[in-house]
C-alpha cells in the first residue's frame, strides 16, 4: 500500500510539472507580452488569459483532491462515489441527474487504475457541463461487455463547436486519462442540442497497487437506474 501511495504521488507530481506548470508558464508569457498594450485586442487577450488561469486553478484543485485519502475511497466504493458526486453537483448547480449501470457487474472488482480515472473523467465532464453548458439535466450510463466499459455522459445544455472545445484543459485531461487506460473516446455536440461524451475503456486497462486480482466476466445486462 505504501508503495502504491508513492507511485500515485509521483504520478501527480508529473501532472503538476508537465501539465499545470507548462500552462501557467505559457499564460505568463502572454501577459508579459501584453504589458505595453492597451488596445481592444489586448484587453480581449488579457480576458482570455485570466479565463485560462481559472481553468488551471480548477485543475490544481482536482490534483489536490487526488492526493487526499478520499482517492482510496473512490477505489473501494466506486458507485457510491459516483452517486455522491452526482448528488453534490445536482444540489449545488440545480442539475437533475440519472445514473444507469449494469447492476450485476461487480464495479469494485475493476482495477483501481480504471476506477480512479473513470471517476475523474466523469468529474471533468460534469464540471464542463456545469461551467459551460447551462444544462438542467445530465444522464450518466455505464455499460460493460466482456472486453470493455462504455461510459456515456449526456446533457441538455447549449452544445458547442467541437473544434473550439478540443483545445481546452478539460478535454485534454479527459483525453490523457483515457489514453493511459488504452481506450478511446469521442464527443458529439450541436448548438442548442446538448452534448454527449462517450468513452470506451478496455477491461484489461492498467493495474494499480490497489487492484483486486480477479475480474468477473459479465453476461447479464440488467440495468439499475438512480435519479436525483
Amino acid at each position: 500500500l505504501e508503495e502504491g501511495k508513492q507511485l500515485e504521488q509521483q504520478r501527480i507530481s508529473e501532472e503538476l510539472h508537465d501539465g499545470v506548470l507548462g500552462q501557467m508558464n505559457g499564460i505568463r508569457m502572454v501577459l508579459l507580452g501584453l504589458n505595453e498594450k492597451a488596445d481592444l485586442n489586448a484587453v480581449g487577450m488579457r480576458s482570455d488569459a485570466i479565463e485560462k488561469l481559472q481553468e488551471v486553478q480548477e485543475e490544481i484543485r482536482n490534483i489536490s483532491h487526488a492526493l487526499n485519502d478520499a482517492s482510496i475511497q473512490k477505489v473501494n466504493n466506486f458507485l457510491n462515489s459516483v452517486i455522491e458526486l452526482l448528488e453534490t453537483t445536482g444540489e449545488s448547480a440545480g442539475l437533475q441527474y440519472t445514473l444507469d449501470y449494469d447492476k450485476d457487474f461487480d464495479w469494485d472488482n475493476l482495477s483501481g487504475e480504471i476506477k480512479i480515472n473513470l471517476y475523474r473523467i466523469l468529474q471533468e465532464s460534469i464540471q464542463n457541463c456545469v461551467k459551460h453548458a447551462n444544462a438542467t439535466e445530465i444522464n450518466v450510463e455505464f455499460t460493460v461487455s466482456d472486453s470493455e466499459i462504455q461510459a456515456t455522459i449526456r446533457d441538455n445544455g447549449n452544445g458547442f463547436k467541437i473544434e473550439k472545445q478540443k483545445s481546452g484543459i478539460g478535454h485534454k485531461n479527459i483525453d490523457s486519462r483515457i489514453q493511459k487506460l488504452g481506450g478511446n473516446w469521442y464527443v458529439e455536440s450541436t448548438r442548442g442540442q446538448g452534448t454527449m461524451v462517450i468513452a470506451f475503456i478496455p477491461l484489461s486497462g492498467m493495474h494499480s497497487p490497489y487492484d483486486i486480482p480477479e475480474k468477473k466476466s459479465v453476461k447479464t445486462k440488467q440495468k439499475q437506474k438512480i435519479a436525483g
